[in-house]
């Protein structure tokens, strides 16, 4: 993925499933925040020009309209904060907002600053009017991959509500690891100089492995996330571009990031390619799960042991690419099922049907 140096530009069906995925957790985020709270934020930190050169929306524009267009009558305060560097770029969103009918109850503020500078800003805003305990979302979706420090990651993470989109520029990192000049940069993004291990290696697998894997072990222990969920972008040379890693220490933020990304790859690999993608399909895949993979997760896991549903299901959706509603229809009936059966159920209801498992049961896989 070259670096975009023009104002606007065409858009790539990566750049639409990525939009897609924002639309759809926004669509399932914003009801559930804005009618428990009265203020929730919104910020976006590379924002664009707010559009792409055939008229489509840019993220900026799309999270607007999923505030302005959802079913839920929206009546909280939503603030929204988006920050651009290039001037040119920064006028161009003005002018696309502009356009908008926007209610009162929608707050928002455009700066034209590089993302660090402005998202600093926006935190020390957060920290003086004390409104730290407000939901907010923040997509974090620059062009390269310096200028997104993991300390400025773990100052939003403080914020115990506060959840993070990121795109993890994996092509690029790959390319330029060895590029001295860049190890600084790298250092930020990774917090930490491990990366280095990456250089001698030459199998592309495992760069791919060591490379995401690292990214996203510093997300959870040193930016502090609890649950960290990432989908894969492949480039038309079918080769990874970037991830977009996504983190929350709410766990149902983790279900509805889930189940948007579900939305866009059906496959449960979490992810989509320019390579194979026909824009006169629909966008979304229409592959079963591959509930046969799940199945023998579940066994490595808990094979010869009794285990709660409860345990089970948290399990299933920290621990795998799976939804909570992926194992209870499609795995653990049919093993109850089998004669002679491969799992044993214990419940206190006494009328519990065969292939159903309400809590509190527990569950012994023979």
């Amino acid at each position: 993925m070259s670096k975009i140096t023009s104002t606007i530009w065409k858009i790539e069906p990566h750049t639409e499933a990525k939009h897609a995925i924002l639309r759809k957790y926004l669509d399932a985020w914003l009801p559930i925040t804005t009618k428990q709270n009265s203020l929730v934020l919104y910020i976006d930190g590379f924002a664009g020009p707010g559009k792409y050169e055939d008229g489509k929306d840019g993220s900026p524009i799309i999270a607007i309209k999923a505030v302005l267009e959802h079913s839920a009558r929206i009546t909280s305060r939503v603030k929204m904060f988006f920050i651009e560097n290039m001037k040119k770029r920064y006028k161009s969103l003005k002018h696309e907002i502009v356009c908008l009918e926007i209610p009162p109850n929608i707050d928002i503020k455009c700066s034209c600053c590089k993302f660090h500078e402005g998202l600093n800003e926006i935190l020390d805003e957060i920290d003086r009017q004390k409104t730290g305990l407000a939901p907010a979302f923040i997509f974090i979706d620059p062009s390269g991959f310096t200028g997104i420090p993991l300390s400025l990651v773990k100052r939003i993470m403080q914020h115990p509500k506060h959840e993070v989109l990121i795109t993890f520029m994996y092509e690029d990192i790959n390319r330029f690891i060895g590029l001295r000049k860049l190890w600084n940069g790298l250092e930020d993004t990774f917090g930490t100089d491990k990366w280095k291990k990456v250089i001698n290696q030459q199998e592309p697998r495992r760069r791919l492995v060591l490379l995401h894997g690292l990214y996203k072990n510093q997300l959870e222990r040193e930016a502090g996330i609890k649950f960290v969920q990432s989908f894969k972008m492949v480039n038309k040379t079918n080769k990874a571009d970037y991830f977009l890693f996504f983190g929350t220490n709410n766990i149902l933020g983790l279900k509805r990031m889930k189940h948007a990304m579900w939305r866009i790859d059906k496959s449960g690999s979490f992810q989509f390619s320019d390579a194979t993608y026909n824009p006169d399909q629909s966008m979304l895949f229409e592959i079963e799960p591959n509930y046969k993979l799940l199945e023998e997760t579940i066994l490595r896991k808990f094979k010869g042991k009794s285990v709660s549903i409860e345990e089970l299901e948290y399990f299933v959706l920290t621990q795998t690419p799976f939804r909570e509603s992926h194992f209870k229809r499609q795995i653990l009936a049919p093993m109850e099922k089998k004669q002679p059966p491969e799992i044993q159920v214990e419940c206190p209801e006494p009328r519990r049907k065969v292939g159903t498992f309400p809590s509190p049961c527990t569950v012994r896989f023979l």
